[in-house]
């Protein structure tokens, strides 16, 4: 019987074709060996949900899941400075474009228990915080802009009550 973590049931709900999709069109992988756009994205999901303050913990907190990385489509975890090399010379215009795609695949499944269910009630705590690790990566990033952190205004109130 294998053991799969909440964080990896999590990852397993992402359209993983859209992403490569998107990467495959934003070239991010023309020069990386290992430490490739998917690796890294599930690093700063990691990231927001386990709560890490430093590139140490992520390191170390994929490190310790190493029997479960292939649930989560990593083939091992990356080093310190390969995650700050990488944070700081890949396109974060790739990350926006997956957002804006995640922001906009579970928009359906929101609006859908808006409009059935009391949200208060019957929101799952892990799809709470998804929707949490999801907008969190948003304001983290680069690229950030008044009108996206506006539209996740709602998300905030209804996480926070």
């Amino acid at each position: 019987m294998t053991n799969i973590t909440l964080f990896a049931q999590v990852v397993g709900k992402i359209p993983k074709e859209s992403i490569r999709k998107i990467i495959r069109t934003a070239q991010t992988e023309k020069h990386c060996k290992s430490y490739d756009t998917w690796s890294q994205l599930i690093s700063m999901f990691f990231c927001q949900f386990s709560e890490c303050v430093s590139v140490r913990d992520i390191s170390n907190g994929l490190k310790s899941a190493t029997g479960n990385l292939n649930h989560l489509g990593i083939s091992r975890a990356p080093c310190k400075s390969t995650i700050a090399y990488q944070d700081v010379h890949r396109d974060s215009n790739v990350f926006r474009d997956i957002f804006y795609m995640l922001f906009r695949h579970f928009l359906i499944v929101v609006l859908f228990l808006l409009s059935e269910y009391n949200l208060q009630q019957k929101l799952s705590p892990d799809f709470a915080a998804f929707l949490a690790c999801l907008s969190n990566l948003l304001l983290r990033s680069t690229m950030v802009t008044t009108m996206s952190a506006i539209c996740l205004l709602p998300y905030f109130f209804v996480l926070n009550r």
